[in-house]
């Protein structure tokens, strides 16, 4: 393959330097918001009860709509109805839209999330955005976040701090995807680094999804999501340590991680007066259907 010469690589003019440096926020509406909270599974599947992800959703809840998102919460759903609202969110008309988020509270395995009923893979959820199943979405940003391990080691760190704030510890499993958007305006935070656990404390919610609505609530309308994002990092590995009665898993640390495609920097600036669409995913659906009956 020939090497691409300097002389003929095309430069940027100065004028050009920051002309998309940030993602236009100043639509209509915020967007959608959808939450995918897993406390109960199947008898089946032999998977523990996700004690404090209610207070997960709790905070997210609260801290969306702050930023004005409409938030929509779905619990303990089996994987044929998860499919059923994105498919729905996909066929949304976003043109008045910011962005869009999405929200998987959830356990996990290698390559594998845990519905209710059954696993499945991750990218069977923002495979839906892209710019050609999703054009009104095109060009904005797709947020993903996942509270969900990503393997099955430990890590063992170097415990800065300590609290009595951490008790009754748990792990959600652990999730490996085998795959990342390669579509760019795509954001994948995920609450641990590939290969390690993810902790949630049953009482006070999991160590990510807190130190992210602590951050947001904090910082979001003047700071980047990817400088909040590190943050966010800074905070759970710095701060958080288990407390647990086995030696195994006593005394260990965990980092969160993301993966992102966006090609500008994102800031939740304020709506005015918080100005947020209030209409559910339901009446989102019954109005595209009424107008593409007409």
């Amino acid at each position: 393959m020939a090497e691409r010469n300097e002389e003929t690589a095309p430069h940027p003019g100065p004028c050009n330097a920051y002309r998309n440096e940030f993602y236009n926020m100043n639509y209509k509406y915020r967007g959608k918001a959808l939450i995918f909270n897993h406390h109960h599974y199947a008898t089946a599947l032999e998977l523990r009860p996700r004690g404090g992800t209610n207070k997960d959703c709790e905070s997210l809840v609260e801290c969306l709509k702050q930023l004005a998102f409409s938030v929509d919460v779905f619990c303990d759903l089996k994987y044929a109805e998860i499919m059923k609202h994105i498919k729905k969110t996909a066929k949304i008309n976003h043109s008045n839209h910011d962005c869009l988020l999405i929200v998987v509270l959830i356990h996990g395995e290698p390559g594998k999330l845990y519905a209710y009923d059954t696993h499945y893979r991750s990218e069977n959820l923002w495979l839906r955005f892209t710019e050609e199943n999703c054009p009104t979405l095109a060009g904005k940003p797709k947020l993903f976040i996942f509270q969900a391990c990503q393997g099955e080691d430990y890590d063992d760190g170097v415990t800065l701090t300590s609290s009595d704030y951490i008790k009754h510890i748990e792990t959600d499993g652990w999730f490996e995807p085998d795959k990342i958007p390669v579509y760019p305006d795509f954001l994948l935070a995920r609450s641990t680094v590939p290969g390690y656990f993810s902790w949630r404390n049953i009482d006070c919610g999991s160590w990510f999804i807190q130190a992210l609505c602590q951050e947001l609530n904090y910082s979001a309308t003047e700071m980047d999501i990817l400088t909040l994002l590190t943050f966010v990092n800074q905070k759970v590995a710095l701060n958080y340590e288990s407390s647990t009665l086995n030696a195994i898993s006593n005394r260990k640390k965990e980092v969160p991680c993301f993966s992102s495609m966006l090609t500008r920097r994102l800031v939740f600036t304020e709506k005015p007066d918080n100005l947020s669409s209030t209409k559910s995913l339901l009446d989102y659906f019954k109005e595209c259907t009424t107008k593409n009956k007409n």
